[in-house]
């Protein structure tokens, strides 16, 4: 899997594209142009503008923006791929900022920044001071075009958008855009040239702008004149900010993931990459089933944490609901089909559209979950999640599913950590700067819309955009890098809640080893006169043909467990290859600080390698030795004595042997210690309990083997704040 994914439709691109012939198949051809019907800020409509403009060659670019705002938009798509946000003030409410961020998967944005590289001109048409208006979210969800294609799909969408109800604002709005387009139309006419004018324009307009312009071309409309109207007052406030990091993670329509994934699909000096997967057949929609799919009411009620403040989609029907079925289907043999790819070429993509990017984003989620806290996910994990992702989207009347839908498949199918790791991985933008050359802005979700609520989740805060869209309050971050690195010196302590953690988890592996030591111990006899400890089913069942009960007999064992030795992954002392470096460098031997605590003796990755706080290092136990009473091991990593152990698992288990006040001595590991270390166990009067690691949970050991190195004391108050 490409550590860059780049957005390419699953189908190729000729089924994510329209041409002339297809438009005026639509009804959106005039005399003069066409109009190309989009929604804001999805990648699926971005990619079908640039594709309309290549296919219809347009002489200039029509799209709905108010024309006081083209110096301020055109800086900031030039200044692409950092992001912008512009701003100005709204008269109507009583001078509060308006923000509109510039993101690279916007269709919008897309048409003037692909007009400004080809030199086409770029029109203005929309109505001065409109406000912005929210997402058509009863529309069918644009993923639905990578399978059925955009013709059937933009078919459907038109089927629905000509039942929405016209209100004063449209007509307005329409009426400016039309004045706009006949004026320049007629200009162009007048001197020689023959226009073909591409307009792009919100979905709700776009039947009702084709049939105005058809009128004033025929002549029935004698009253638009030869002067541009520009709908009320112009804005004179407007400035352009730097997106600042934190607000991308919040405010864009678009994950910036995707947003990054469609940056790199723009780049034409790319070479289009080879697909690994087949073309996916055609799932066998019709428009009228997208058109069900989302127009009409579904028998089943929508969730309630969805209608409660979201803007209401429209339901799926029954019928509707198997033709979502076989899309979903679809979209699961896709993820399915690909595996985990861990074979598969660094520089080629598993999965095409949407879907193979959010397979890529898990697949990275994984890869630092991995990392930093050493948790593994098993095969088909992904797309597992993946399809609990889709089908908990499709309650929420969308084909794929949103950030926030990821996030909770994520804690579901993982943990907390997972679903963290899920959000850093899709709120991570490449192309931000530190110092930019424009001054930055902070925009927070509320600044943008007012249909926000918040949801308590572990260990972050998510709160949802439109339709419970997510956001998670990010994690204090350095000012400038290494800045928490310097904090740390030789004076180096634990994290005392960890400690205190890990030796519990020490005695509850002593009293697994005094369970194990006391069965070894028991024995079975036949019964005469007494139940013993009670009836010994299994040797009774074995010897069933002798007529006869056996019971149980306990033994009072006295001896009791001391050091505790855990590995999980051992290591060779010394490595083979000498320019590998090893995967456990850090070696320390720590000692007890009070009563509850002893002493310990380890080896893990580098925690300065991985600093999270300031003063605060992240790392991973490769294995660990604990003994008490505190204040009696010391060197362990240093001692000759230790000259037989070819591993460093070996080291701590010959110090446990060593240093153990008891005489029996727990190991978990994988394997068993070698013959020889347990004939040293003999001479030194030790008993060696192997558990074996599969035993013990999963969930349990992953909690102990993560750990924090601090750079002293007096960082421990503040500790809790990084440390989750």
């Amino acid at each position: 899997m490409s550590d860059h994914p780049v957005y390419r439709p699953p189908a190729g691109h000729e089924k994510l594209a329209l041409g002339p012939e297809e438009l005026g198949a639509l009804g959106l051809a005039f005399p003069g142009g066409w109009v190309l019907p989009i929604s804001r800020g999805r990648l699926e409509y971005a990619w079908l503008v640039r594709q309309v403009i290549a296919a219809t060659s347009p002489t200039a670019i029509a799209v709905e923006q108010a024309e006081s705002l083209t110096s301020a938009v055109d800086q900031a798509i030039d200044r692409l791929p950092l992001l912008s946000v512009v701003t100005y003030a709204d008269p109507r409410e009583h001078g509060r900022p308006v923000y509109l961020p510039i993101e690279p998967a916007d269709p919008l944005v897309e048409a003037i920044r692909r007009g400004h590289e080809l030199g086409i001109p770029v029109w203005r048409i929309a109505r001065e001071l409109d406000p912005p208006r929210p997402p058509e979210d009863k529309l069918p969800d644009p993923l639905a075009a990578e399978e059925l294609g955009a013709l059937a799909y933009i078919r459907s969408v038109l089927e629905i958008a000509a039942t929405f109800q016209l209100r004063e604002a449209d007509e307005h709005r329409e009426a400016t855009m039309v004045q706009h387009l006949a004026v320049r139309i007629a200009r162009a006419r007048r001197a020689g040239e023959t226009p073909r004018v591409l307009v792009v324009c919100g979905v709700r307009h776009a039947r009702r702008l084709v049939d105005a312009l058809l009128a004033a071309d025929a002549g029935e409309d004698t009253d638009l004149g030869d002067t541009l109207l520009l709908g009320g007052r112009r804005r004179d406030d407007i400035t352009v900010h730097h997106l600042a990091e934190s607000s991308s993670q919040d405010v864009l329509a678009e994950m910036p993931f995707l947003n990054a994934a469609y940056e790199r699909a723009r780049d034409e000096r790319r070479r289009p990459p080879k697909a690994i997967l087949s073309p996916a057949a055609s799932s066998g929609e019709t428009t009228a089933n997208v058109i069900e799919l989302f127009a009409r009411r579904s028998p089943a009620s929508a969730p309630a944490s969805a209608s409660a403040s979201a803007p209401a989609s429209a339901p799926a029907s029954a019928s509707a609901s198997a033709s979502a079925s076989a899309t979903a289907k679809e979209l699961r043999r896709r993820v399915e089909g690909a595996g985990d790819g861990a074979d598969a070429p660094s520089d080629e993509p598993l999965l095409r559209g949407r879907i193979g990017l959010l397979y890529a984003l898990c697949r990275g989620a994984r890869a630092r979950y991995a990392d930093l806290h050493g948790g593994k996910l098993r095969a088909g994990a992904i797309a597992g999640m993946l399809r609990y992702a889709c089908r908990y989207a499709l309650t929420e009347n969308a084909l794929g599913p949103d950030l926030y839908h990821l996030v909770i498949a994520g804690r579901g199918f993982v943990d907390d950590n997972f679903a963290q790791e899920l959000w850093e991985v899709a709120t991570r933008y490449p192309w931000q700067s530190e110092e930019p050359e424009i001054e930055p802005l902070e925009v927070s979700l509320r600044d943008l819309h007012s249909d926000v609520r918040n949801l308590r989740f572990r260990p972050k805060l998510l709160r949802r955009r439109r339709r419970l869209r997510q956001v998670v309050k990010p994690a204090p971050k350095e000012r400038r890098p290494g800045e928490w690195a310097e904090r740390f010196t030789d004076d180096i302590c634990s994290f005392q809640p960890e400690d205190l953690a890990i030796e519990g988890y020490g005695d509850l592996l002593r009293q697994h080893s005094a369970r194990i030591i006391s069965e070894s111990a028991a024995r079975s006899v036949r019964f005469t006169s007494s139940l013993g400890d009670g009836i010994d089913v299994r040797e009774t069942l074995r010897n069933w043909h002798e007529k006869t009960i056996y019971v149980r007999l306990g033994r009072s064992v006295r001896e009791q467990a001391g050091a505790v030795v855990v590995i999980f992954d051992d290591e060779p002392l010394t490595p083979k290859d000498p320019d590998v470096e090893p995967k456990y460098p850090w070696q320390m031997t720590w000692q007890g600080e009070g009563e509850e605590e002893g002493d310990m003796a380890l080896y893990a990755t580098d925690p300065f390698a991985r600093i999270i706080g300031p003063g605060i290092g992240r790392a991973l136990y490769g294995g660990f030795l604990l003994n008490r009473p505190a204040g009696t091991m010391f060197g362990v990593w240093s001692d000759d004595y230790f000259v037989d152990a070819k591993s460093k698992a070996e080291v701590l288990l010959l110090a446990a042997l060593d240093h153990s006040a008891e005489r029996i001595v727990v190991y978990v590991a994988p394997k068993p210690p070698r013959r020889k270390l347990r004939q040293i166990a003999q001479r030194l009067d030790r008993k060696i309990i192997h558990v074996p690691l599969g035993q013990l949970s999963p969930a349990g050991l992953q909690k102990v083997r993560r750990f924090h190195v601090l750079s002293g004391p007096e960082v421990r108050a503040q500790a809790p704040r990084y440390i989750r």
